[in-house]
């Protein structure tokens, strides 16, 4: 039997509901998923998962402010407390994630994904900007075109 067995063994009983001297931490939060992403919709509602809520801090926000790189295809999203600051959008807090209405935003910009598409979302450490690369969407198990018609 191989040595890391051995240990989990004698760290814990198998079956038994107790967790004295276990090493692992127990996995109970299935359903949901800790990647951060945001979505748009076609009806023009941007939305953050709870993972990307609970990464960086979404909910503990009022609104955000949107900038975009139309050489590069990148949404920036800064969050704030105040909503009163130029351009800020009022964010709604839900159960599970987030979201906004970007749909001036997006007419603007000329951002029309062809369905309701998901992107990574990441943290510009330099700028503590939120950013979304509409090049990178998967659109219901698609890879989607960025301004696919």
């Amino acid at each position: 039997m191989p040595t890391y067995i051995r240990k989990i063994r004698r760290c814990v009983k198998i079956n038994s509901g107790t967790d004295r001297n276990m090493p692992f931490i127990k996995f109970t939060e299935s359903g949901r998923s800790f990647a951060p992403k945001a979505t748009i919709s076609t009806h023009g509602a941007l939305s953050f998962n709870e993972g990307a809520c609970s990464r960086f801090g979404i909910k503990t926000h009022e609104a955000v402010v949107l900038y975009y790189d139309p050489e590069e295809f990148l949404i920036g999203i800064e969050l704030t407390q105040d909503k009163t600051v130029e351009g800020a959008r009022p964010l709604r807090k839900r159960t599970m994630g987030a979201d906004l209405a970007i749909k001036p935003f997006l007419d603007r910009w000329d951002i029309f994904p062809k369905g309701t598409t998901s992107y990574p979302l990441v943290m510009d450490e330099e700028t503590g900007l939120l950013i979304v690369d509409v090049k990178r969407g998967t659109r219901r198990g698609k890879k989607a075109d960025f301004n696919d018609e």
